[in-house]
């Protein structure tokens, strides 16, 4: 009995053994720390710190699907009908934006970059600058771009003819900002990634902007070296009642390529909030004397006049629905004979996705 109890308590001192060597091979190692991505909160929502440095990175950017309709089909390039029929287009569009930011003692340093690409058309860049304080080069469009609420006006220059609208420019500029008071000073080129004489495709441009509780203004001046002309803008917004009220007017001394639309021109609209998610805006538009010479001296008594109207639809956050109709007349025939007059019915029903 002896040997028989010592035998079993062998064994089971053994097994006791091999069970735990066995229970100690299966336990798992301890998880390495992983490094989160940081929220930065620093420059406004939706930015993060790249991992390992200070600079903080946000993507944005909106997918987009339009349809236009015409009364009469038109070429984009130059205004001249395609057709005497009613007639649509469809595109659709992505379009990304990067943005790169950080603190330096000399002001924030930025780096942005905005990707476009259409249906049946190549990717391409629609702006890209670095900025440091209120310095700024690259790539970016112009003040001229700014309009008012609506898809009624044509405050870019190019509403009729062709030279003037090119408000993507290179360019180099300065902003100085003042609380309610800013400045801007801009020196742009017209040529893009082509050499040019010194004294060639240059411009300036200065803007001056400011607050004034629920009214805000900004005066606009252009030269074009090369056409030796120049043009005059103003803006002004007014909060009214349930919407905005906004206005703007511009000269020019002669055709350039900042603005060719006309001699002279006036716009308004009023974005109404009707509710929480709709709003709708009628605007109106007129030129005075829209044809020039050789020379670009405005010349004849044409004019053109456009009235309109936009709604605005926020069908849940970050997707909206955006429809347009408007009505355009041009006097006819110009001075010398050679282009007619035109009234058209055209506008587009769009829905967009930010995010």
């Amino acid at each position: 009995m002896n040997i028989k109890s010592l035998l079993i308590g062998s064994a089971a001192a053994l097994a006791a053994v091999s069970g735990a060597q066995a229970a100690d091979a299966i336990v798992a190692a301890e998880p390495e720390p992983m490094e989160y991505v940081r929220v930065c909160d620093a420059f406004g929502t939706g930015y993060f710190y790249i991992p390992g440095t200070e600079t903080c990175l946000r993507i944005s950017g909106y997918v987009r699907f339009q349809v236009d309709f015409a009364e009469h089909g038109r070429s984009g390039s130059t205004g001249a009908w395609l057709t005497n029929d009613a007639a649509y287009k469809t595109n659709t569009r992505g379009y990304l934006s990067i943005d790169a930011k950080s603190d330096t003692e000399l002001g924030t340093l930025t780096g942005h970059i905005d990707l476009q690409s259409d249906s049946g058309a190549d990717t391409f860049l629609d702006g890209a600058w670095i900025q440091l304080g209120g310095f700024k080069a690259g790539y970016f469009y112009t003040e001229w771009d700014k309009g008012i609420n609506g898809e009624t006006d044509a405050l870019d220059g190019g509403f009729l003819n062709v030279i003037g609208g090119n408000t993507l420019l290179n360019a180099i500029s300065y902003k100085y900002e003042g609380g309610a008071f800013s400045a801007t000073a801009s020196l742009e080129t017209f040529a893009t990634n082509t050499w040019s004489e010194f004294s060639d495709n240059l411009g300036i441009s200065g803007v001056v902007t400011g607050s004034f509780g629920a009214v805000s203004a900004d005066l606009l001046g252009s030269y074009d070296f090369d056409a030796e002309n120049g043009n005059i803008r103003g803006l002004i917004s007014a909060d009214v009642g349930p919407g905005t009220l906004q206005g703007a007017a511009v000269w020019s001394s002669g055709a350039n390529r900042y603005w060719d639309a006309s001699e002279w021109s006036v716009a308004a609209s009023y974005k109404a909030n009707l509710t929480d998610k709709l709003a709708i805006t009628p605007g109106f538009q007129y030129w005075g004397t829209i044809d020039y010479d050789l020379s670009g001296d405005y010349v004849g008594d044409r004019d053109a006049w456009r009235a309109g109207v936009t709604l605005d639809y926020t069908i849940v956050t970050d997707l909206t629905a955006k429809v347009s109709l408007q009505y355009t007349d041009v006097d006819g025939p110009r001075f010398d004979g050679k282009k007619s007059g035109m009234d058209d019915w055209s506008g587009f029903v769009r829905l967009e996705r930010s995010f």
